[in-house]
């Protein structure tokens, strides 16, 4: 009897193994279920007493826009005739500055980058931890910061808060997600708090971090406002592609192709060009108060100003002695993190990855709005794809990386090429760990990237082989339907002024035609 029991569990130990040859190792694909700290970018509610949600609001702008405005529309026209006659816009400037600014009263912030009264979010850390269990299996908290602050203001407190959530939870760790300005704030964290990091967070997923910064941004601060009239009929035509602005297919075809014909006509050029002109008339005495006293007040936008463009910027907005004496709070915050974060992200992260398992999502194919010179590059419709995945190389907007290049790729980095070709991963500081979605907004955020990011959460040193569901570059479907593995290159368009895009626009012109004057029919019936 013992015998025969010995030869069972003989042969059961052999299918055991034999079994487990093809499954996983059990440490390969568990970990640890950590709630989840979620840094969310700008946006969230701002109240006249900090902690005191039942005060007034001051973000959203808790003035009635539709008023002041309503009120502007007036004086505003009147300046703008007169300027036009006499060639002297700063009664017009001053007209414009008197009726926005006063939309920004109270959310700007005092000279020295800090609240001019009591107002933010919920005190941090009296705010009690309620894990919601809707995106991450171990539940989410979201980090309640004031995202007017600098990044590094927010770090410190994202260190308690951070302490409070492991207090009041139990967990040894959290993981962290960080979006868009959010990642400033987590890189401030790594950069300033290293050892505290190490020790607190098993996991973080930067999801198209600001962290180096937002060209569009950048330009603004700048005063760099140039309009691309040649690239509108493709920025629209991408904007009501992937966003439901019109729901009607005849419709929003009609007004892609209207703006295509104008564009060819050159009307476009007529429009955009005294646009430009006004611009130019009036930057430099307009744009600098209005930057103070709204978004310029606060340091996380000056945070979301590419290096590049950040001796440039503060020219432009602090141009006097007196200016630069008054604002020296606000540029001290603004110079500490440009100089102590931004210019060692990519450092940082790559000496803490192994210590914190750090993954990037980026996102790609989609134009940027073209009011500024640099607006080529391929992005998420706000950031660049190469900022926001720590330095990937990529193709501009609509085009592929040259033949040139991709021979000129080491063999043992082709892997890291997407297979649409517009995308280089290889020159990213984690090239194994970061993914880039194609076709999918910076404001938008699918269920289906919550359920990629709970996945790395779950999956121990997961990176871009490790799950079949998430190569490296995947495809948005349906607005956030469902994420495929991009297959292929794209289909290439014909020159919009070239005599076959032109052809093409009148094919596409009588077709949506048609297919209004269809609909009409329809609906009258």
């Amino acid at each position: 009897m013992l015998r025969t029991a010995k030869k069972l569990t003989a042969i059961l130990l052999c299918m055991l193994m034999l079994f487990s040859a093809f499954m996983p190792a059990a440490s390969a694909v568990s970990a640890e279920n950590y709630p989840v700290v979620y840094i969310a970018g700008y946006g969230a509610n701002i109240f006249a007493e900090k902690g005191n949600i039942n005060s007034e609001v001051y973000y959203p702008t808790g003035a009635d826009v539709g008023a002041i405005v309503k009120e502007a529309i007036e004086p505003c026209l009147k300046e703008l005739a007169k300027a036009l006659v006499t060639d002297d816009f700063d009664n017009y400037c001053d007209a414009l500055y008197n009726s926005i600014h006063p939309i920004y009263e109270n959310l700007s912030l005092a000279p020295d980058g800090t609240p001019k009264d009591n107002s933010g979010r919920v005190e941090n850390l009296e705010a009690p931890v309620f894990l919601e269990y809707n995106k991450f299996s171990a539940g989410e908290e979201t980090f309640p910061y004031d995202w007017r602050l600098s990044p590094e203001t927010s770090a410190a407190e994202l260190d308690l808060f951070i302490d409070k959530m492991l207090a009041d939870t139990g967990a040894e760790k959290v993981n962290v997600v960080a979006r868009c300005l959010g990642g400033n704030v987590l890189s401030s964290y790594f950069q300033n708090y290293s050892e505290n990091a190490q020790q607190k967070i098993s996991k973080a997923v930067f999801l198209i971090p600001s962290t180096e910064g937002i060209n569009v941004i950048g330009a603004l601060f700048a005063g760099k406002i140039n309009i691309a009239a040649e690239k509108f009929d493709t920025y629209v035509e991408e904007l009501l592609k992937y966003k439901q602005i019109i729901e009607d297919d005849a419709a929003k075809e009609m007004l892609t192709v209207m703006i295509t014909i104008f564009e060819q006509i050159k009307l476009l050029d007529l429009g955009v060009g005294a646009l430009q002109k006004l611009i130019d008339e009036i930057k430099d005495n307009l744009v600098p108060r209005l930057i103070r006293r709204s978004y310029g007040s606060f340091p996380s936008f000056w945070a979301m100003v590419p290096h590049e463009y950040l001796e440039d910027a503060l020219a432009f907005v602090y141009n006097t002695p007196e200016l630069k004496e008054e604002y020296k709070g606000t540029i001290e915050k603004v110079r500490s993190y440009h100089d102590n974060v931004q210019l060692n992200a990519r450092n940082c992260i790559k000496n803490l990855d192994g210590k914190i398992d750090i993954k990037v999502i980026s996102k790609y194919n989609i134009p940027l709005l073209p009011v500024f010179e640099d607006c080529n590059a391929t992005s998420d419709g706000t950031a660049e794809t190469y900022l926001t995945s720590f330095g990937a190389t990529t193709a501009d907007f609509g085009k592929t990386l040259s033949e040139s290049y991709l021979a000129s790729v080491k063999e043992e980095n082709k892997k890291y090429i997407s297979p649409d070709e517009k995308v280089d991963a290889s020159t990213c500081v984690l090239p194994q760990k970061t993914w880039f979605v194609k076709n999918n907004y910076h404001d938008n955020f699918p269920a289906t990237v919550d359920a990629m990011m709970n996945t790395m959460f779950l999956t121990e040193n997961m990176d871009i082989t490790t799950d079949s569901r998430y190569p490296q570059f995947l495809e948005d479907v349906n607005n956030g339907e469902a994420l495929v593995p991009v297959i292929g290159k794209d289909e290439e368009k014909p020159d919009s002024n070239s005599l076959l895009g032109i052809l093409n626009t009148i094919k596409r012109f009588f077709t949506a035609l048609v297919a209004l004057i269809k609909g009409l029919f329809e609906n009258a019936e």
